[in-house]
């Protein structure tokens, strides 16, 4: 009697099943973390056009009455402020994703005192070195 080696038609399918679930699995995975990917450009771009915005309403170059604005890559940004203390009032900016989501930056400025008194302010004063 001779011994033959080899594969049986029935183990090569049950290695064709495991590999081909395996391989499955890994293009699940890549296809997972490819949509985790864009999610986060998404919500970083969010979050660098809030800081952008708010930033510039802190130097006074921004108007804060503007209605919702459109950004690139199908963004919109919206700009609110309101009283919050006497002194102090909240600045909020809203960033709406593509995807339906949105990012909500807030933050509190003070308010000079010849704004409050209702007499034009005057320009903020350059920052001056820590050092």
């Amino acid at each position: 009697m001779t011994s033959q080696r080899g594969l049986t038609l029935l183990e090569v399918l049950v290695a064709l099943v495991v590999l081909s679930l395996v391989g499955l699995s890994y293009l699940q995975l890549l296809h997972g973390s490819h949509q985790l990917i864009a999610a986060s450009r998404h919500w970083s771009e969010a979050v660098i056009y809030a800081e952008d915005a708010m930033e510039r309403a802190k130097l006074g170059t921004l108007s804060l009455q503007a209605p919702t604005e459109s950004l690139p890559g199908g963004f919109q940004r919206r700009i609110t402020t309101g009283p919050f203390q006497p002194g102090l009032r909240v600045i909020t900016v809203t960033v709406f994703l593509p995807g339906g989501s949105r990012f909500d930056l807030a933050q509190l400025t003070r308010v000079e005192r010849a704004a409050q008194s209702g007499a034009p302010a005057a320009p903020p004063a350059p920052p001056t070195e820590p050092w």
